[in-house]
Order: structure tokens, then C-alpha cells, then sequence
């Protein structure tokens, strides 16, 4: 029997957010500034919500735990993928992320790899990806004389480019950048740099620099990027934890077969199921052995499939 698991995931704050979440997507009348919305989510500090179905108003980390058939009984004890909505009025933090090795003995947590696929941004946005260390000491060296400028590598982003960022790759969005973020289930982050920064109780936000530098990877091959508007690709992504996908869609999708389970997020267009009208912001599961499953609409959609379990 095939089943759907349609979320609703929480609005998070960031000190460079904006009202994209009000003003264009209309899912909240707060003014806040919120910088994300965490569309799968199984982290206990901003988790997401089945609003379909039996499992109606349960968090997704209670199904998962409690109904481990409808993801084939994953080896992972928790939901190992976190994809996030993120809308930037400042640019972010430089920051990097650690690998499993590092994360789990340091921190015991999962590390960091993640995705970001452009869905739309300013005609000057940049983002950070990379650095012009070749090494520790050199690095060191720069963030002693807080010589970032020279440091970090700039890249012009349009709106369709997909970025893989492996674990240990030194970035940063940029403002004025609407993007999707696949992950691996963290929240891990170490900050080289928040350009000084107060928050709304004027305190800066805490730095990891001793950190940070210790999981900085140095010569990272440069990744091919991918845009799904342009280049007629259907995987923009495949690494050893999840491979993505992307589809435009006219009037609707047949899924054949799904034998784990199969992350779906809606980036443009509108599609319906069970009923409910669905936009760029949700986010659906197909659960383990769904067969012949028909999505209906038309834009275009992005899938996660994890590797790991």
C-alpha cells in the first residue's frame, strides 16, 4: 500500500534573514526575520510534521521510529537528510562543516555535506566556495592578519545552479539568494568569520575558529555546477550519502517503484496531493515499496534518495 507523508516544517530566525517567507511565499504574517524553513526535518530543535494521513500532527522523528517499514528499516537509528527552504536579506557567516570522523568524536553528532540549488537571487549574488590556503599555516596566517578578502574565493551565482559542498569546503551565501539546501542530518556549523556582527541583544555570535581550521580541507577538486534550467540533466547530485534529482514536470510523474524511501520538494509550479495544493516550500515522503505513484501538476520538483541505510 502506498503511503505519502506530507510535512509542514518550522520557520527559523537568523540574524540575515528577511520577509521572503511573508511577503512571497505567504506562510506566516510574522515580521520577524526568518532566514529558513526546514521543510524535512527530524532534528529535535526544529522538527517537521506529518499533516496527512494516519500519522496527522505526529513529528517526523516519531514516525520514523515507530514505523521503520515505511522507510525498509533503515540501519540509521535517526532520519539521516534535513532539506531546508533558505531566503537571505545579508550574506552568512564564513563558516565550514566537519566530516562524520570529526563530528562524531568531537561532537557526537553526524558532520556535513550539503547541496544548494539556486531558485532565484539577486543579479549581482554571490556566494563563497573555497579558499586560496594551500595549507594549515597559510590559513592560520590569514585569519591572523583577518585577511578574508584574499582568503575566500567569490563565484557570481544564477538562479538554477546547483552547488555540491563536501565536508571540510570553507563558503557562504551571499544576500539577496533564495536557495534549497539538501544535507545530511546536522546542524553542525563551525564560524571562521561573522563580519562582527550583534545580535538583537548586541552580542556577537560565537566563532569556532580552532575548529573550523582543524576540518578545512585544502586543493578540493572543483565541482562541475549544474544548472537544472538549462542543462538537460535529471541528477544534479550523487555522493555516498544521497543522490538528487531533479524533474519538470507537465501534468504529472509516474514514481515506477520506490524500495526505500524517496524525499520529494516542490522549487517551482504547483502540484496536488491527497488533495492538498502544494508549492515551492513543501516537501512530501514516499515511503518503502510504493509502487506506480502519479504526482500531478506542473513545475518542477527535486528528489532526495538517501544511500546510506
Amino acid at each position: 500500500m502506498n503511503e505519502i507523508l506530507l510535512l509542514k516544517g518550522p520557520l527559523v530566525e537568523r540574524i540575515w534573514g528577511c520577509n521572503y517567507f511573508k511577503n512571497t511565499l505567504n506562510i506566516t504574517e510574522s515580521d520577524e526575520k526568518y532566514g529558513e524553513l526546514w521543510t524535512v526535518s527530524a532534528l529535535e530543535s526544529n522538527e517537521s510534521v506529518v499533516i496527512n494521513g494516519k500519522y496527522k500532527n505526529q513529528p517526523l522523528s516519531k514516525v520514523y521510529k515507530e514505523h521503520p517499514e515505511l522507510f525498509n528499516n533503515p540501519k540509521e537509528v535517526k532520519f539521516p537528510i534535513l532539506v531546508k527552504v533558505i531566503a537571505t536579506g545579508d550574506k552568512l557567516s564564513v563558516q565550514v562543516h566537519p566530516n562524520d570522523d570529526y563530528a562524531s568524536k568531537y561532537e557526537n553528532a553526524l558532520g556535513k555535506t550539503e547541496g544548494w540549488l539556486i531558485l532565484d537571487c539577486d543579479p549581482d549574488a554571490t556566494i563563497v566556495m573555497g579558499h586560496n590556503a594551500k595549507n594549515k599555516e597559510e590559513l592560520t596566517k590569514y585569519i591572523e592578519n583577518d585577511d578574508y578578502a584574499n582568503l575566500l574565493k567569490y563565484t557570481k551565482v544564477k538562479k538554477g545552479d546547483f552547488y555540491p559542498i563536501n565536508s571540510g569546503t570553507i563558503h557562504a551565501i551571499g544576500k539577496g539568494i533564495i536557495l534549497l539546501e539538501v544535507q545530511q542530518s546536522s546542524d553542525l556549523t563551525y564560524r571562521f568569520y561573522d563580519y562582527h556582527r550583534k545580535d538583537k541583544n548586541g552580542n556577537e555570535r560565537e566563532l569556532h575558529v580552532k575548529k573550523a581550521i582543524d576540518v578545512t580541507t585544502y586543493n578540493q577538486k572543483e565541482e562541475k555546477i549544474i544548472n537544472v534550467f538549462n542543462d538537460n540533466v535529471e541528477t544534479i547530485w550523487d555522493n555516498q550519502y544521497f543522490k538528487v534529482n531533479c524533474y519538470e514536470v507537465k501534468d504529472s510523474l509516474k514514481i515506477d517503484y520506490v524500495e526505500d524511501y524517496l524525499i520529494v520538494s516542490i522549487i517551482e509550479g504547483e502540484f496536488i496531493i491527497d488533495g492538498i495544493k502544494l508549492h515551492l516550500g513543501d516537501s512530501f515522503i514516499i515511503t518503502s515499496n510504493s509502487k506506480d505513484v502519479i504526482i500531478k501538476g506542473n513545475g518542477k520538483l527535486v528528489t532526495t534518495q538517501n544511500k546510506k541505510g
